[in-house]
């Protein structure tokens, strides 16, 4: 029996309406099926298609808020490194004005120790060094210290600093800072110099005998030759005569060690004091001795009285400066009345 395959066709009736003809179409059976396939493989393409789409879609706006939360947190970052550079500018600024009222200070302590050792004398050009200092033309930066600290009104136009302007401003800040580090330093060893040589200039004063050992300065009779007011024959006065009234303080006229306390017919009563340097001073004729052999006294101390015992005309001290045993001119040495002098 043979078997002969005819090929199928599907009839497609289209009834446009119920007064009108139907209309019949005859197509084979591959013809529908490749349409059947290429239209489910259109439709696979366009779901394909929209999931792919609707992917990109969900993955563009992943981007764009994750670009968009990244931008404003590079504007915020942004905003918070301007301010911050604005706030180191300013400290800049600040640095750089602290390093001007360094550098008045810095002056101040020169000129301050010019000053001392002027009022000490150990540098006679001193006054002169500070002088020259204020007229060699520089500003005058104590106009800002002098201000009340109730004038703090300020003004002035907006002039924005440039970037450029505050870099430099920093480098010339640090240079300030560097070159004031340095005075700074040479300004301490200094000081101390000048407090040591002030100490032992103060020490130096203090066992020179500078004072007057009373509180007149009348002089009655100076050192050197004279006639004798009891024999009238020449003869050396060892010391100066000063015409003070019964019972006048007698100060001592430097630090020392008092040596001797005593009397006889023609000192009367009499104290030695023993300073450094080979020097000694002797008061007589006193009326009242108020110190102790061996007693330690301080520069313009009451030592005694003023009396006329002894070989005397009257009330008055007889007061003599002694250099390595050696009776010297005192008025060399007599340079203040008082301690305080």
């Amino acid at each position: 029996m043979k078997l002969k395959w005819k090929p199928k066709k599907l009839t497609l009736v289209i009834i446009p309406d119920a007064n009108q003809s139907v209309v019949r179409f005859r197509v084979p059976h591959l013809f529908a099926y490749t349409a059947a396939a290429c239209f489910a493989l259109l439709l696979l393409i366009m779901i394909i298609t929209y999931a792919v789409h609707a992917r990109t879609v969900q993955k563009a706006s992943a981007l764009q808020a994750k670009l968009s939360g990244a931008s404003q947190q590079w504007n915020e970052t942004l905003t918070s490194k301007d301010k911050a550079i604005e706030e180191l500018q300013n400290e800049v600024i600040q640095l750089s004005q602290q390093a001007e009222q360094m550098k008045t200070q810095v002056e101040e302590m020169k000129k301050f120790e010019n000053d001392l050792k002027s009022i000490a004398g150990l540098d006679a050009s001193a006054t002169g060094k500070a002088v020259a200092s204020a007229d060699s033309g520089q500003p005058d930066k104590t106009v800002q210290e002098q201000a009340s600290p109730l004038a703090s009104g300020i003004g002035g136009g907006p002039n924005p600093a440039s970037q450029e302007a505050i870099m430099k401003l920093g480098e010339q800040t640090l240079a300030s800072f560097t070159a004031l580090h340095t005075e700074v330093k040479e300004l301490q060893t200094s000081l101390t110099e000048t407090k040591q040589k002030v100490a032992d200039k103060q020490h130096l004063l203090a066992i020179t005998p500078t004072l007057f050992p009373t509180n007149t300065k009348i002089v009655t009779s100076t050192f050197g030759y004279r006639t004798d007011p009891f024999t009238r024959r020449p003869s050396f006065h060892s010391g100066i005569d000063f015409g003070a009234r019964e019972n006048d303080p007698v100060f001592a006229t430097a630090d020392g060690k008092v040596v001797s306390t005593g009397k006889d017919i023609y000192h009367g009563n009499n104290i030695v004091i023993e300073h450094s340097k080979g020097l000694r001073t002797w008061y007589m004729h006193l009326n009242k001795i108020l110190v102790n052999n061996g007693e330690s006294v301080a520069k313009g101390s009451t030592i005694g009285l003023v009396g006329s015992t002894g070989r005397s005309t009257g009330p008055h001290l007889h007061y003599e400066v002694l250099k390595n045993g050696e009776s010297i001119d005192p008025k060399p040495y007599l340079k203040a009345n008082r301690k305080d002098d």
